[in-house]
């Protein structure tokens, strides 16, 4: 709960410094970007790899500049946000193993703890696909890599899912969609307020019951 808690609170910015602003705005450092690749700075934020497979990045618009600005930095509250949503997904997938097993192994040896915590077939907190999908990156990068025509790489994106055009499902990787609190990878969908919604409610009742003497 508190990793998906702070998933969501990595997306507000820091609170403004109460002391007085300086007179001159400091510059952004900066990374020498490829030719042909830009990236805009503002939400959403992502970072992404240019057509066929050459370092590039998509701004805003979702248009690939042809020159020009190098790309700015990731504010790090972003790296903290998807660190965040990581650490939630596999506590997740934790409390999947100990109700169902393994794919499922134990569902019938576990069907009585499942039964003690309310916990019904359709439970948002069985699947394991999300976690798999951050869990084993490499492989996905490997499918990506054979079957995408294009090549372009979008990544840790924090936006609807549609806000960039032109760009197939299966180059879209990590993104977080704030309109819905889902997280989107390849297409699929995770409800992530849903997910912290159930482990809430899971939480102080597996407590109790735990605190009951055998």
């Amino acid at each position: 709960m508190l990793a998906s808690e702070t998933a969501i609170n990595a997306l507000s910015p820091p609170a403004p410094s109460s002391s007085p602003a300086p007179s001159k705005q400091a510059e952004v450092p900066t990374t020498p970007a490829s030719p042909g690749s830009t990236e805009t700075p503002g939400s959403p934020t992502n970072e992404s790899s240019g057509t066929n497979g050459s370092p590039g990045t998509t701004g805003t618009s979702g248009t690939t500049g042809t020159s020009g600005p190098t790309s700015t930095r990731i504010p790090p509250h972003q790296d903290v946000f998807w660190a965040s949503v990581q650490n939630c997904l596999t506590a997740v997938a934790n409390i999947s193993k100990a109700c169902w097993g393994e794919e499922g192994e134990y569902r019938k040896e576990r069907k009585p703890l499942r039964k003690s915590l309310g916990i019904k077939k359709d439970n948002p907190l069985k699947p394991l696909s999300m976690r798999n999908n951050f869990e084993h990156f490499d492989e996905q990068i490997d499918e990506w890599f054979s079957k995408s025509k294009n090549r372009i790489h979008v990544d840790r994106i924090i936006g609807p899912a549609n806000i960039i055009g032109g760009v197939s499902t299966k180059d879209m990787f990590r993104v977080f969609d704030p309109t819905t609190a889902e997280v989107v990878f390849w297409g699929e969908r995770y409800p992530l307020k849903t997910i912290m919604d159930e482990v809430t409610r899971l939480y102080p009742l597996a407590r109790s019951l735990g605190d009951k003497p055998v």
